[in-house]
């Protein structure tokens, strides 16, 4: 059956930035099948008509996340990231149980979809729970299991990248595709955590799948440090030489970039998940957003974790990638409202290599509906001032619906597939064990 899903206004984000006021997007066997003026084409008998109000939209698209890290939101404020990581969060994580990692994914699934991501990067271990939890929560999923090389200890066993390598393969030839939402990838950790020769091959193995290889890059100046004394070279050179740039690749992060890194970047098309929050928050440094895009690189935002963000609201990413790049530069114009809107949708899907963040026939009904009658959108007298209120105005307690591949996943501001209460009180009480032990 097909439903049309009327508005007062829907932002399409298609090629011209088309935004129609009052706008219908219609679906059919959850994918888009028109977009335009009500009154411009009558409903085919059968159709659903729903008046719903408010704003339409894509769904938000995070290009880069860690949610089963809702287990250990706010964990080392205040720590640089080699010491947050080695002194609050790898040893939490090491306690870890797959039940611990479903809840934790399940209640970050529940804040996503109810801030209005509709896709989701995730880079995690554990993969079963996680992909458990995706498919289970009805959000469109992209999977990559992190792979690192991690040495033992006397209380623990350590891990060879090999071995995660080999499970990641069997993962994506048995799951790659599932129900339609799920994409899997491989995902080392970084330059830095991964030998060469290992990347080398986790790189092979990805392209023979043409899967997606997600890393973080250049998150640090103290990384960017090490990969050189130890390499001779930049985290992007290395990648590039060991031929882990060659397929479809998102790099995270990607902050302390210079001229000739850049270069790399948009020579192999490399997506880039720009994470302002997280790298604020963990003084990491700004990501020199304008270079990239005047380079032509595909950039989306992503969240990152919520243990160094704190939270999975792409909604604040999109007003920090703009608020950064416009201070840098010292010019208002330097990242565009319609363009910070772009990078939170469209762009996101583009630096995925996925058909989603926008309104346009033939692409994944992802879509989502905002209600309009709150302070943070009034006055608006015109289409500007609408998208000025969305961007800088716009926030997660305003979506109150949400449907992924056409399916209902968020109904009047509830997941419809997941029991929030239940999520967060597993979260609760599993973190405080988390933290005891």
């Amino acid at each position: 059956m097909t439903q049309r899903l009327v508005g007062d206004a829907v932002f399409t984000v298609d090629a011209d930035d088309r935004v129609l006021a009052p706008g219908a997007v219609e679906i059919t066997d959850g994918l888009i099948s028109w977009v335009g003026h009500p009154t411009d084409v009558a409903p085919a008998a059968g159709t659903e008509v729903r008046e719903l109000g408010g704003v339409l939209m894509p769904g938000l698209v995070n290009c880069h996340a860690h949610s089963p890290m809702t287990l250990l939101r706010s964990a080392g404020d205040g720590l640089p990231l080699d010491r947050w990581l080695s002194e609050s969060v790898w040893p939490r994580e090491a306690r870890l149980v797959d039940e611990d990692v479903f809840w934790g994914m399940t209640l970050g699934a529940a804040e996503l979809l109810t801030n209005g991501i509709t896709t989701t990067c995730e880079q995690y271990r554990h993969p079963a729970p996680v992909i458990d939890a995706l498919l289970a929560a009805g959000i469109r999923g992209v999977f990559t299991p992190g792979i690192f090389e991690v040495p033992g200890t006397p209380d623990a066993p350590g891990q060879h990248w090999g071995d995660l390598l080999a499970e990641a393969s069997q993962l994506f030839d048995a799951m790659d595709g599932r129900e339609g939402r799920l994409h899997l990838g491989f995902g080392p950790h970084a330059a830095y955590t991964v030998p060469p020769e290992g990347l080398r091959e986790i790189a092979a193995e990805a392209k023979r799948r043409d899967a997606l290889l997600q890393i973080h890059v250049s998150e640090t100046a103290a990384e960017c440090a090490v990969v050189l004394e130890r390499y001779g070279m930049s985290a992007p050179a290395l990648l590039a030489d060991v031929g882990a740039l060659d397929g479809r690749v998102v790099a995270a992060h990607a902050v302390w970039l210079d001229d000739d890194d850049l270069a790399l970047l948009a020579a192999h098309e490399v997506g880039v998940a720009h994470c302002p929050g997280s790298n604020g928050k963990l003084g990491a440094g700004v990501a020199p957003l304008q270079a990239l895009l005047e380079r032509g690189v595909r950039v989306g935002l992503g969240t990152d974790g919520p243990a160094s963000n704190d939270d999975l609201h792409l909604w604040d990413e999109m007003r920090l990638a703009a608020l950064f790049a416009r201070a840098e530069a010292g010019d208002p114009g330097a990242v565009t409202t319609a363009m910070a809107l772009r990078l939170a949708t469209r762009g996101g899907g583009e630096a995925l290599g996925l058909p989603v963040g926008a309104l346009e026939p033939g692409r994944p009904a992802d879509v989502i509906r905002l209600r309009t009658d709150d302070p943070r959108f009034t006055p608006s007298v015109s289409d500007a001032e609408l998208l000025g209120h969305l961007v800088w105005a716009g926030a997660g307690y305003l979506v109150t619906d949400v449907w992924v591949g056409g399916s209902c996943v968020l109904e009047a501001g509830r997941c419809t597939h997941i029991d929030e209460d239940r999520a967060r009180a597993e979260v609760a009480q599993r973190a405080r064990r988390l933290l005891a032990s």
